[in-house]
């Protein structure tokens, strides 16, 4: 399965650490692929970003907002888990989410 998260969480206000621990933990214990969805024209930034935070570890690809992929979405709106932001205040709650994706 994998995980995509869309590409807008992982800058302000999204803290960036957070950001990378939420792609460990769902690459370590769920997740196969972690893709980040980038809009049309965004990859190179969104992938110079996490480079230069050293965030991108465990992102798998950069996909297009028009490219389909299954799996479990995190974004602002009209996802799986629908969440404005990557922050100390929702990442307890974010990992909480991701567990009930593992099976044991």
């Amino acid at each position: 399965m994998n995980l995509i998260i869309e590409s807008s969480l992982s800058e302000p206000p999204s803290n960036i650490t957070l950001f990378r621990d939420v792609t460990l933990y769902a690459r370590t214990y769920i997740f196969e692929d972690i893709l980040l969805m980038c809009e049309e024209g965004t990859r190179s930034f969104y992938w110079n970003w996490l480079k230069k935070f050293g965030a991108q570890d465990f992102i798998s690809y950069l996909i297009k907002t028009s490219e389909i992929e299954s799996g479990f979405l995190i974004a602002r709106k009209k996802a799986n888990l629908n969440i404005n932001r990557i922050s100390y205040d929702n990442y307890d709650f974010i990992i909480s989410s991701l567990k009930t994706l593992h099976k044991s």
